[in-house]
């Protein structure tokens, strides 16, 4: 009796240890890329390029249907939304690896924060890479995840496309809602205890 007791308390905590997170993602999600100086529209899609979704021109304006797009050319310091599909990684997470050559001289920090637009961060990319964070070899295929969020029908039945929003200095929880036209209840009930004045 005692061995087959500790058998099935054996399996009981493999049982645990395998448990997903998450089981399947969504189509599509949205990033809120911040626009940074002399980034210009290809070279956006061309970083959030993803094998389900095409990020064309004519994709990222469907978008965004609030601006104005001239030539290519955007407004520095400006947020537009990037459609991408959303996948439950490894059982433990939403995401989307999206892949990136990296250019001599590139570092972690530069893809994180100004390819990326804080989209990812400098320990997200240690994590799913190997290389040397200051030393990335031209031309190495760089694994960039970005989270992403389905949502979730217990709260609201009324949102079905979210968006990964990275926050950034100045920011607060009253602006974000105004900006996006939500209710900040709304906001906040997707979003339990973050600080939305935080900045990261």
């Amino acid at each position: 009796k005692n061995g087959l007791l500790l058998f099935f308390m054996f399996l009981d905590c493999i049982f645990f240890k395998v448990e997903s997170k998450c089981v399947i993602g969504c189509d599509i999600a949205l990033a809120s890329y911040y626009v940074m100086p002399l980034v210009e529209l290809l070279n956006i899609t061309t970083f959030m390029q993803s094998k389900l979704v095409t990020n064309s021109s004519e994709v990222i304006v469907r978008y965004n249907r609030d601006i104005v797009f001239s030539n290519d050319n955007l407004f520095s310091y400006f947020r537009i939304n990037i459609p991408f599909p959303c996948e439950c990684i490894g059982g433990e997470f939403l995401g989307h690896v999206f892949e990136y050559t990296a250019n001599e001289g590139d570092t972690y920090d530069l893809i994180a924060n100004t390819y990326y637009a804080s989209l990812t961060t400098v320990e997200v990319l240690k994590k799913f890479n190997s290389y040397d964070p200051n030393h990335i070899p031209a031309k190495a295929k760089v694994n960039v995840t970005v989270n992403c969020s389905c949502g979730n029908s217990q709260i609201s039945k009324d949102y079905g496309l979210f968006i990964t929003y990275p926050l950034r200095p100045r920011d607060t929880l009253e602006k974000i809602a105004s900006h996006s036209k939500l209710d900040e209840g709304v906001i906040q009930s997707y979003n339990l205890g973050v600080n939305f004045s935080k900045g990261s």
